[in-house]
């Protein structure tokens, strides 16, 4: 089997469909005639590596359109397992249960799960795969497994696609434990661009709301806006933005809301003489005590301590 990697599929990206010949890729296209698999002898020399071993790829390989893409993976299979959807789209079975796998939509697994995956003939993917280990594996699991659901969302990035190139280039390079260590480095990274919550600034939509509305948070710290009150300078209705809110960062507007407002008040109280009361009334606050309890809500000690220990 044989797969190509190019920036061509950084086109799948909203706002990104022209591409010039003159543009240069940052790397050269990786091409393979199999997905990359750790050695065992390599990952004997992980396992007992002090930082190596926390978390490593045992296997990685990407699928593009043209590439046909059916995988069984057995009970045996000792290592986590992450699929992620391009473009296309394909299904996946467990328990005899078949799902669908669309565009933008991934799956992160346990290690000994029985399961098989393949791709759509109508609407052929371009896919990641990825097989996972190490001393943190199972934490990085459940990181992954964000509200306990096997098959979540995530929005299109050109720096992942750019992230996963860079690891399979180093990862060509096995032999050379450095390496080796180089592209787990990234992995982490890797990873973490399918949890955090990414606002493209320059993207019309609910993004831009969301960005608009911390915008008018920064704006009013001084002031104490309500749900109601911020809805309405967003010109959308308080229901609307508290359920947008909650699914795009996971957090009610008003809680980032406060956050910002405890954030620069810690600013105030390290680089400031100010007393804990101004800086409470300067960030909205009608009394000291409530300010307080937030204030410890969000960085875990009272404001008096906070600006002793700094």
């Amino acid at each position: 089997m044989k797969f190509t990697i190019n920036v061509i599929f950084d086109c799948n990206i909203p706002g990104n469909s022209k591409r010039t010949m003159q543009q240069k890729p940052l790397l050269e296209p990786i091409t393979a005639h199999q997905p990359w698999v750790l050695p065992a002898r390599m990952r004997s020399k992980l396992d007992n590596h002090l930082i190596g071993k926390n978390l490593y790829i045992t296997e990685i390989g990407f699928y593009d359109e043209q590439n046909y893409f059916g995988r069984d993976v057995l009970k045996s299979n000792i290592d986590y397992v992450l699929v992620y959807c391009v473009g296309g789209k394909g299904w996946y079975k467990i328990a005899n249960k078949k799902y669908t796998l669309k565009a933008n939509h991934f799956i992160v697994l346990p290690k000994k799960t029985d399961f098989q995956l393949g791709t759509d003939n109508t609407q052929p993917w371009s896919l990641y795969f990825v097989k996972f280990n190490g001393a943190i594996g199972e934490a990085m699991y459940n990181y992954l497994l964000r509200d306990k659901k096997i098959e979540q969302t995530t929005p299109p990035l050109v720096g992942r696609m750019a992230q996963f190139r860079d690891i399979m280039h180093h990862l060509e390079l096995m032999d050379n434990l450095e390496n080796l260590l180089y592209a787990n480095f990234r992995f982490y990274s890797f990873l973490g661009t399918f949890t955090l919550t990414v606002f493209n600034y320059m993207k019309k939509g609910v993004d831009n709301i969301i960005e608009r509305c911390i915008i008018i948070m920064k704006e009013h710290l001084h002031e104490n806006l309500t749900l109601d009150e911020l809805a309405k300078k967003a010109c959308v209705s308080a229901s609307y933005l508290s359920a947008l809110f909650k699914q795009k960062t996971h957090y009610s507007p008003i809680h980032l809301y406060t956050s910002l407002k405890i954030q620069k008040a810690s600013q105030l109280l390290k680089v400031s003489k100010m007393p804990i009361k101004q800086i409470a009334e300067e960030m909205g606050y009608t009394d000291q005590y409530s300010f307080s309890r937030s204030f410890k809500q969000i960085m875990g000690t009272s404001p008096k301590k906070f600006r002793e220990s700094k």
